[in-house]
């Protein structure tokens, strides 16, 4: 075991009940955390989460709204909120030109962008206005869900990877220095399409949400060694006490799934020395999409300093919040 890795791993200590405790390097006071990848519905006012930001030690929160209907939300979410929301509170919030709406669900958009031309032409305006710090998130590749408890479900979500209309917001992306967010199981058909798309972009900033697609730590190696500009979010992929969530088994069950941390929060061996190898390629984020998610915020981000504790104290700043802002910095307005 190399020197660096021993150090961390001698680090992490387990309380009584058998889960790893907060290291001094990872606590609140100590280590902002930058929620790279959080959503926005209607009804999530700033106050709220400001709330929760300020008790969990968050410094900002990534804004992705969703245009979805649903009768548990009130409204849309909208970017126009999410724009108001980081006016408003200087520093807290960053926003995203959203993805994830309803009239880019049909495949036939993604296969003919003219068909988009509009979401193109509001996404560069809003990006040349300054004001957006990315595009995302957008749901390639799915599993169905139904989440009864909060009265939430989603249908089996399938769109290509490298379609023309991912490859127009690609360039966008590039053209403005801002970072592409989507979401997709890294399958082996559609890990093929995320590298054709990344092949064909060398100068776009992507970020593939949940850990690369929950890839396994040898291919997530491979991928950002040969890709520069990917990062990978770990959106959702710490273990708490909910029993679904992307840092288990959830909403599928599939051979292509691979977890970050095990129950206890102690980090795999493999994924650890991953972290450390590329610090400066991954992101935090709750990933709370559906407005009850809010309830367990805090313990979410109580497991991220989990997983922090047991890095190095530089790798976990860069993966806490220096990787973000760096991100943020980046933006080029037209």
């Amino acid at each position: 075991m190399r020197p660096v890795m021993a150090a961390v791993v001698m680090a992490v200590s387990l309380s009584v009940s058998g889960c790893v405790s907060i290291a001094e390097h990872a606590r609140p006071e100590r280590l902002p955390i930058v929620d790279f990848h959080t959503h926005l519905n209607g009804d999530m006012e700033a106050k709220h989460l400001l709330a929760l930001m300020d008790r969990a030690g968050v410094r900002t929160m990534v804004l992705m709204a969703r245009y979805y209907a649903n009768p548990k939300d009130a409204g849309y979410g909208s970017d126009m909120q999410a724009a108001d929301f980081a006016r408003t509170h200087k520093g807290r919030f960053v926003p995203f030109v959203a993805g994830q709406r309803g009239e880019l669900g049909r495949l036939a958009r993604w296969e003919d962008p003219e068909s988009a031309s509009w979401y193109l032409r509001e996404s560069e305006d809003k990006l040349r206005s300054g004001e957006f710090f990315g595009l995302g998130e957008y749901v390639l590749y799915h599993h169905a869900y139904d989440l009864a408890g909060w009265g939430q479900l989603g249908g089996e979500v399938r769109l290509p990877a490298d379609s023309p209309l991912m490859h127009r917001i690609a360039a966008l992306g590039a053209k403005y220095a801002v970072p592409v967010l989507f979401h997709l199981e890294a399958e082996p058909e559609q890990t093929q399409q995320a590298v054709r798309l990344f092949e064909a972009h060398p100068e776009t900033p992507f970020i593939w949400a949940h850990n690369c697609g929950r890839a396994s730590a040898g291919q997530i190696r491979q991928l950002l060694g040969r890709f520069p500009r990917l990062m990978c979010d770990l959106g959702g992929m710490m273990v708490t006490s909910e029993r679904g969530g992307y840092g288990r088994y959830w909403p599928k069950h599939t051979p292509y799934v691979h977890l970050v941390q095990a129950d206890g929060g102690k980090v795999y061996a493999e994924m650890l020395r991953l972290f450390e190898d590329f610090s400066g390629h991954f992101l935090l984020g709750t990933d709370t999409a559906h407005t009850p998610a809010l309830r367990s915020y805090e313990e979410r981000i109580h497991a991220f300093r989990q997983m922090l504790s047991q890095m190095t104290p530089a790798t976990a700043r860069r993966i806490a919040y220096e990787n973000a802002e760096r991100l943020f910095a980046s933006r080029r307005v037209q």
